[in-house]
């Protein structure tokens, strides 16, 4: 990789062991093809009356929450009741139909099935059971006061991270934005990532997601809160996916392709829950609220646009994602390095068919400064290692559009 010495890395490294850290990690999870059967021995240690299934009408069409169904009511002998009202995005309407149907048939545990948008809804619903209030009451870190019915998520996607995560994200349509309840109570009691599930995503999806996860762990290890358990984690994360995301896009029957990605979106799961995001998530969580758009569409969008703003800040630690996402890049100097890993960035997307402008995915110009402004507000904008104004967010926005 070319004579670049040690870079600073070493300084970098020492500092964050000895600043004080917290890590937050999931009490079960269970991966590999099958895991979902193996999830049932340990849902009835919960002595649950009855479980409320959270999804959507989309995987219950095609029949995955027919088969989950008929292992909890034949295998576990479980009473179950089916909440479909799941939203890509969710909004307080859907959280709150979520709630309505929870308390009218005297549920007492929730397993999420889906993506982030089933886990997501699952968590903000077990916050609305045990919480009086308004849901905005609880966005932020650690506003939750009770403890919650406990939430098991079974991940039919790899990409989000939400099952093993301390967040439920949630759209606020009148404010057009997406806020962020936090707090370690919203972390499932058990995850399940069984890549049986996740044969069927078309390749879009598998490409959109994908990116999501790689996104996670980008901006995990270039955040400001990264520990040497969260780097690791991080960077696992990165090499997984550069391997074995263009696989599992080009044939989505691909066992290992699928495990490996499974794998790798918990792992940069993990990173993100502890490390945080950065100014990526910041504007897709603006553009999401503005448009509805997918979330792993826009962190995929923008993810070069605002790494090559970042990379001033964090040169060094963008070139060693570079090698762990193309086994090995030769640069000249932490700053050559940075600005290849953008490049080829930018060329692996290319590969899943992803856009690399927002104007492609109906970003609008005259929305560009409300977005910039709303940015700032968003508490990932706080572990971005560089700092910005709204206009530093417009100036990306621009040159992305």
């Amino acid at each position: 990789m070319g004579d670049r010495g040690d870079m600073g890395l070493g300084n970098e490294m020492t500092v964050n062991m000895v600043r004080y850290a917290e890590f937050f990690a999931q009490p079960l999870s269970l991966f590999g093809a099958g895991a979902r059967r193996k999830l049932m021995d340990h849902l009835r240690g919960f002595s649950a009356r009855r479980v409320m299934l959270c999804t959507d009408a989309g995987l219950m069409a095609v029949g995955l929450g027919d088969e989950m169904l008929h292992l909890l009511r034949e295998v576990s002998a479980l009473d179950v009741v089916v909440f479909d009202g799941v939203v890509a995005n969710p909004t307080e309407a859907c959280v709150q139909k979520g709630v309505a149907f929870y308390k009218e048939h005297g549920c007492d545990m929730i397993l999420s099935l889906g993506g982030g948008s089933a886990h997501d809804a699952a968590k903000a619903i077990a916050v609305m059971v045990s919480h009086d209030g308004a849901l905005w009451d609880y966005v932020g870190l650690n506003k939750l006061k009770n403890p919650l019915p406990p939430v098991a998520a079974v991940n039919t996607t790899a990409g989000t991270g939400s099952e093993v995560t301390r967040f439920a994200v949630l759209t606020r349509v009148a404010k057009k934005t997406k806020v962020t309840i936090v707090d370690r109570r919203l972390i499932p009691c058990i995850a399940v990532n069984d890549p049986e599930l996740m044969v069927s995503l078309p390749p879009a999806l598998t490409a959109q997601t994908g990116m999501d996860a790689l996104t996670h762990a980008i901006e995990a290890y270039l955040s400001r809160m990264a520990t040497p358990l969260t780097d690791t984690c991080a960077m696992k994360a990165v090499e997984l996916i550069g391997k074995y995301l263009p696989k599992a896009y080009a044939v989505g029957t691909d066992m290992e392709a699928r495990s490996a990605m499974a794998y790798a979106q918990y792992l940069a799961g993990i990173a993100t829950n502890n490390a945080g995001a950065g100014a990526v998530h910041t504007v897709a969580h603006q553009l999401g609220g503005f448009y509805n758009l997918p979330h792993g569409l826009c962190n995929a969008v923008l993810l070069p646009w605002v790494l090559a703003y970042n990379a001033g800040e964090c040169a060094e630690r963008l070139l060693r994602i570079g090698d762990a996402l193309t086994g090995g890049l030769k640069a000249r100097s932490a700053q050559d390095g940075a600005q290849k890993t953008v490049e080829t960035l930018r060329v692996f997307m290319r590969h899943l068919d992803l856009p690399n402008r927002l104007g492609t995915i109906g970003v609008k110009e005259g929305d560009l400064a409300d977005i910039a402004r709303q940015a700032l507000e968003d508490p990932t904008m706080w572990t971005n290692p560089r700092r910005a104004t709204p206009k530093d967010i417009q100036g990306i926005l621009k040159t992305a559009l």
